[in-house]
């Protein structure tokens, strides 16, 4: 179970106030080693100090050889120094001042300092030998200062940081909780802003935000999210709309025709034509039908599968034989030109060439010639349906490839077709990794698509078989 809190805020917060936290105790730890450690060298700048007086006064009551005058002396040096304390003992370890020498309860140091222990006050010590005692039975002396009011100093000063480092971590979450509050104000605008766009404001965008240049990115993110989704949610509709215009009539002829002919007794014959045309009116649902599927299918990521190597020139050859019938009734003439290999399902590029070619026929006029292109590029390969006519207009070169699009705005009719062509031809293109495009000019128009040349340049393994010498 996540036991962090969901409020990036919070978190935020609590975050800051546990990073000032590890940065003020780093911080009095440091502080207060620092100064333990100031104490500690000051302490043994005294006892060293000390040391050089003791030995001083050694010389000076030598000169006299008066024990009682150096004890004197060292009486003196103690006055106002209670935490200070001097013993001088002789070489058979016989105090000579201060008493019984303190037991020692650790190691000296480098620098000849030991911890020792009198009547339970712990002490820091040094021993220095007297190297000229005179006439005095002095071998060593040893010079202590009593630590307890050092540890009291550096635990006063361990209660001061501490306590500065919680107001410190107590004013860290305060003011960091308000600068966070504050700073992500403008995230709390964007979600308000996001919450208001509803199915019927998909042109709502979310605000600029270019002072925050962290969330400008998040922004325009979004905001291209939205321009495909409401792109996406108006081609729906007109989708919807334009299946529900499409589907009308054949089904309004259906309903029309079967009332009209159960109103009363008819002849077989009757009946025969009658089945007849709605049968016609079924098989055009049924092509309107398997080419939403098909492309519902293609809108859904689907791949061409089974690419192979194949020639294209003969798969066109195969395209103008196939549509011969209506060339002929059109009156026009259609040539090849140019072949090339490309990696391709060839089922689905003779479709896409015979919606091309169709619709290059209906936008010819008679005894003009329709050139089939087969145009060998980098990596890819160009085909097109190329023909005579005015140019396409941009607006319609920019939807032609939609769904339901009729460029001279007439609804399908007998003997039309769907406007489901060229988006077949898209959907086929994007099946295999291609695009298509629309050159026009005072020369002609030129509409067709590009696909992968290789199977390499697909980024797809190739069927095993190879039908490049394939003919038609």
């Amino acid at each position: 179970m996540n036991a962090l809190p969901k409020s990036i805020a919070l978190r935020l917060t609590l975050t800051l106030g546990a990073v000032g936290l590890v940065v003020l105790a780093a911080a009095g730890i440091l502080l207060h080693r620092a100064l333990a450690d100031e104490l500690t060298r000051a302490d043994h700048d005294e006892l060293i100090g000390k040391v050089k007086i003791v030995k001083h006064f050694i010389g000076e009551a030598g000169k006299s050889g008066d024990l009682t005058v150096l004890r004197h002396h060292m009486d003196d040096m103690l006055l106002g120094h209670a935490d200070l304390k001097v013993w001088l003992v002789g070489a058979d370890g016989r105090s000579v001042y201060g008493g019984p020498l303190p037991r020692a309860t650790g190691q000296p140091d480098a620098q000849g300092h030991v911890r020792i222990e009198r009547d339970g006050v712990p002490m820091d010590a040094i021993e220095s030998s007297i190297d000229d005692p005179g006439p005095f039975p002095i071998a060593r002396a040893w010079l202590a200062v009593d630590i307890r009011p050092r540890d009291k100093l550096l635990a006063t000063y361990r209660l001061s940081v501490m306590a500065v480092s919680a107001l410190g971590v107590a004013a860290i979450l305060g003011l960091g909780g308000i600068a966070i509050w504050r700073g992500l104000r403008p995230v709390k605008r964007l979600s308000a802003e996001a919450l208001r766009i509803t199915p019927h404001s998909l042109d709502a965008r979310l605000s600029d935000t270019h002072d925050d240049a962290e969330l400008t990115g998040l922004v325009d993110a979004f905001n291209g999210v939205l321009d495909r989704l409401e792109a996406a949610y108006r081609q729906m509709e007109h989708f919807s709309a334009d299946v529900a215009h499409e589907l009308r009539t054949p089904l309004a002829t259906l309903i029309s025709g079967s009332q009209v002919m159960l109103a009363g007794d008819r002849r077989k014959d009757e009946l025969r034509d009658v089945l007849a045309s709605h049968l016609e009116e079924l098989e055009r649902m049924k092509v309107l039908v398997n080419d939403m599927l098909f492309l519902a299918r293609a809108d859904q990521g689907d791949r061409a599968r089974d690419l192979v190597q194949i020639k294209l020139g003969p798969e066109v050859d195969k395209t103008i034989r196939y549509c011969e019938p209506l060339i002929d009734e059109a009156g026009v003439e259609v040539r090849r030109s140019g072949d090339a290999t490309a990696a391709c399902s060839a089922p689905l590029v003779q479709r896409a060439m015979v919606n091309l070619l169709v619709n290059a026929i209906k936008h010819t006029e008679r005894g003009q010639v329709i050139t089939l292109r087969i145009e060998p590029l980098a990596n890819r390969v160009r085909l097109s349906a190329s023909n005579p006519g005015r140019p396409i207009p941009e607006h319609v070169a920019a939807r032609m490839f939609d769904r339901f699009f009729h460029g001279d705005e007439v609804r399908t009719e007998a003997g039309h077709g769907h406007g489901l062509g060229l988006a077949i031809v898209s959907a086929i293109a994007r099946m295999h990794g291609g695009r298509v495009f629309v050159d026009s000019g005072t020369q002609g128009n030129q509409v067709g698509f590009e696909i992968a040349a290789t199977c390499a340049a697909a980024s797809v393994t190739c069927d095993a078989t190879d039908p490049v010498a394939r003919t038609p």
